[in-house]
């Protein structure tokens, strides 16, 4: 299996190739012109030009492989490789040409801690003999 991690949904489209298509294991849709595959509601699977909406977790290979024919190769993304590992597994057993690509967690440091939650960590911290 191939994973690569792409540091935001713009990271992607630099990634994608003429004739993939996009399985989305995200939360969110995801805007691209490249294909994407559609389930609908009573399983069956196609291909749309849209956005790529998430699919269901659930979701069996098999469900697409009548769609191999017109993809070369399935872009799986997910915003983390727990919520697609069962249906990759899938793709990677029926030696389906696919790629996954996970969303970066990106963490931003001053969403930890303000400036008042340090001047009362540092207080506390004097408090205790520590400053």
């Amino acid at each position: 299996m191939n994973i690569q991690t792409i540091a935001s949904l713009d990271a992607l489209t630099d990634f994608l190739q003429d004739g993939d298509a996009l399985v989305n294991f995200t939360s969110e849709a995801i805007a691209s012109l490249t294909p994407a595959v559609s389930i609908s509601q009573d399983g069956t699977a196609r291909l749309i030009n849209g956005p790529a909406y998430p699919v269901i977790s659930e979701l069996d290979a098999n469900t697409i492989i009548p769609l191999l024919a017109d993809v070369g190769r399935l872009v799986v993304v997910a915003d983390g490789i727990d919520k697609s590992a069962e249906f990759v597994a899938q793709l990677s057993r029926q030696q389906v040409p696919h790629v996954v690509c996970v969303l970066e967690q990106i963490c931003a440091a001053d969403a930890f801690m303000d400036d008042e939650d340090s001047e009362t960590v540092a207080e506390r911290l004097r408090q205790l003999g520590y400053i």
